[in-house]
C-alpha cells in the first residue's frame, strides 16, 4: 500500500475507535478522567496565568453590545413576560418569598439612608413641575381632611349648624383673599409649590425618622404575610406586560453601551482579578462551594446527552474526522509511513 492509502486506513481506524468511544459506555468514565485532568491544572495554575483580563474586559464588552438587542434575547423577554403572568408559580404567600427577619434588615437598611432620601427630595424640590405635582398632593390631602372632618361633624347633633356657619364664613374669608391662597396652592405659583414641596418632604423625613416607622413596616407584612398573593394574571392584561418587558430591554439596550456602565464592568473585572487573579483556579471552585463530586455529577449527567445527540444527527463522525485528517495527510506523517525518515 502506499503512504496516502496507509494514512487513510489509519484516519478511518481512529475516527472509528475514538467515535465508539464516545458513543458507548465508557462516556461516563470519559467525562469524569476529564473533569479531574481539568482540576489537576486548576490546583496549580493560577487564574491569571490561564486568561487575561483585558480578555475578559473584551468578551463582556461584546456580550453586552450584541446579546441584549439580539433575536434570542427579544424572544425570551417576550416568552418570560408571558410566563411571569400565566401564574406558573401556582398559589404562594409573601412570606414565603422572604421571611421576616430580612424585612427587618432591609428595613433597617433603608431606614439608615433618611439622610440620603432627605438629599434627593431637596433635588427635587428644585424641580417646578415636581414641585407642582406636590403641592397639589398636599393640597387635596387638606381638602379632603376637611371634608371628611366636616362630614363626620355634621353628624352630632348640635354640631352641624355651627359647622355650617364656619364654612360660610371661611368662605367669605377665602373669596376675600383669594388671590393670597392661589398663590399658596395655585399650580402656577412657583414659590407656592416650593414652600409645599418643603413642607412634604419634611413630613416624609419626619416619618422615616419616627421610632415606630421600623415596628409599622413589620406590622404590614405580617398582615400580609400569610395571605395569598394575587395573581399577576388579574393585575395586568398580557399585552401590558409584553409592552413593559420591552421598555426594560430597551433600557438594558442603551444602558450596556454607556461608557459608564463598560467602566463599571470593567472595574468590576479587575476587582475579581484582583481577589482570584494570583491564586489556582481551583479556589474559585472552593469558594463557590462546588466540589469536584458536584462538577463530576453535572459532567456525566450531561455529556452523554449532547454526545448522543451530535452522534444522531450524523455529525460526530465528520467532526472528528476533520480534527485528525489535517494529521494523516501532512507530509510528515506520509514521509514516515512511506520510510523516508
Amino acid at each position: 500500500m502506499n503512504p496516502e492509502s496507509v494514512a487513510q486506513a489509519l484516519l478511518d481506524a481512529q475516527v472509528t475507535w475514538i467515535v465508539g468511544r464516545l458513543t458507548g459506555d465508557e462516556v461516563p468514565d470519559l467525562v469524569t478522567a476529564l473533569v479531574d485532568d481539568a482540576l489537576a491544572v486548576a490546583e496549580t495554575v493560577t487564574l491569571a496565568a490561564l486568561i487575561d483580563p483585558s480578555t475578559v474586559k473584551s468578551i463582556a464588552r461584546t456580550l453586552a453590545t450584541d446579546v441584549p438587542p439580539s433575536v434570542a434575547a427579544s424572544t425570551l423577554v417576550e416568552r418570560g413576560a408571558e410566563i411571569l403572568i400565566s401564574d406558573r408559580a401556582g398559589t404562594y404567600a409573601l412570606g414565603e418569598l422572604v421571611d421576616r427577619e430580612n424585612v427587618a434588615r432591609i428595613t433597617d437598611e433603608i431606614l439608615a439612608l433618611t439622610p440620603v432620601i432627605e438629599e434627593l427630595l431637596d433635588d427635587l424640590t428644585r424641580s417646578p413641575l415636581t414641585a407642582t405635582l406636590a403641592s397639589r398632593f398636599v393640597g387635596r390631602i387638606v381638602n379632603d381632611v376637611v371634608a371628611g372632618n366636616r362630614a363626620m361633624a355634621e353628624k352630632i347633633p348640635g354640631i352641624g349648624s355651627l359647622v355650617s356657619f364656619g364654612s360660610k364664613a371661611a368662605g367669605r374669608a377665602i373669596g376675600t383673599a383669594g388671590e393670597q391662597l392661589e398663590a399658596v396652592f395655585g399650580d402656577t405659583a412657583a414659590k407656592g409649590a416650593e414652600f409645599m414641596m418643603g413642607r412634604l418632604n419634611k413630613i416624609i423625613i419626619a416619618m422615616l425618622n419616627d421610632p415606630s416607622a421600623r415596628a409599622a413596616v413589620l406590622e404590614v407584612y405580617d398582615l400580609y404575610a400569610g395571605k395569598p398573593a394575587k395573581p399577576l394574571s388579574e393585575i395586568i392584561a398580557p399585552d401590558d406586560a409584553t409592552r413593559i418587558a420591552g421598555v426594560g430591554q430597551d433600557v438594558v439596550i442603551a444602558a450596556a453601551v454607556a461608557e459608564p456602565v463598560r467602566r463599571l464592568v470593567d472595574a468590576f473585572i479587575d476587582g475579581f482579578f484582583a481577589i482570584y487573579g494570583d491564586l489556582p483556579a481551583a479556589e474559585i471552585l472552593d469558594d463557590l462551594d462546588l466540589t469536584r463530586d458536584i462538577v463530576v455529577e453535572y459532567a456525566v449527567a450531561a455529556a452523554p446527552r449532547a454526545i448522543a445527540a451530535i452522534h444522531g444527527s450524523g455529525e460526530l463522525d465528520r467532526i472528528v474526522r476533520d480534527r485528525l485528517a489535517p494529521f494523516y495527510t501532512s507530509p510528515e506523517v506520509l514521509a514516515i509511513l512511506a520510510g523516508d525518515s
